[in-house]
């Protein structure tokens, strides 16, 4: 096992591990929060309603602030993105796990909301992760993240979108790589390439 895939329970699971083997990874689904403390590498998927997916969450967030302090990789992807940042509206505003700036909003009116398809990425602070190429979204809430955390943007219509996010060790991706075809898999393997946390 090379990086631990916390199971909240909410989507996507088996479609992310398929992606995480084919990207070279030899990954491990876990629950036990103490699991992700002194795992290698953290992946926290999801997809469902910023609520229900924080009621999921909160009991790991000790166990990721470990796994951060042991300078180990985080990757958030798609709702486990979204839970990095300190609060969200979806259901009424709610607490996020707090480790990134900014909140998380609905998609405002006038695109097409959900924002489904196909977007190019285009590259903003530098990322051990290099996000770029096309990506595969699906999502009607966007991270108003700062500047200095945003790795990447895509445009959907006249909004620009967080597309990829992170400090130090700690990733996030609107996106879904596991569905994002070569570039997915290739940003996935250079998350697997990240250095292991401290034991």
């Amino acid at each position: 096992m090379n990086v631990s895939v916390v199971d909240l329970g909410l989507g996507n699971l088996g479609s992310v591990l398929q992606a995480l083997r084919r990207a070279g990874g030899r990954p491990e689904l876990v629950t036990d929060p103490a699991a992700v403390a002194r795992a290698p590498r953290v992946i926290l998927p999801g997809v469902a309603a910023f609520g229900l997916g924080m009621e999921r969450a909160a009991p790991f967030k000790p166990a990721l602030e470990k796994a951060l302090a042991r300078r180990a990789p985080v990757l958030g992807i798609c709702l486990g993105m979204q839970l990095l940042f300190e609060e969200g509206d979806e259901d009424g505003t709610r607490p996020g796990l707090g480790l990134l700036p900014g909140r998380v909003t609905r998609l405002p009116a006038g695109v097409q909301t959900p924002h489904i398809g196909w977007q190019e990425l285009r590259p903003g602070a530098d990322s051990a992760l290099r996000p770029q190429g096309w990506a595969y979204f699906a999502h009607s809430y966007r991270c108003e993240a700062p500047r200095d955390v945003t790795h990447a943007v895509a445009e959907h219509g006249h909004v620009t979108i967080a597309a990829a996010v992170g400090r130090g060790t700690l990733f996030g991706v609107q996106f879904h790589p596991e569905k994002s075809a070569g570039d997915g898999e290739a940003l996935l393997r250079r998350f697997l390439a990240l250095p292991e946390g401290s034991p």
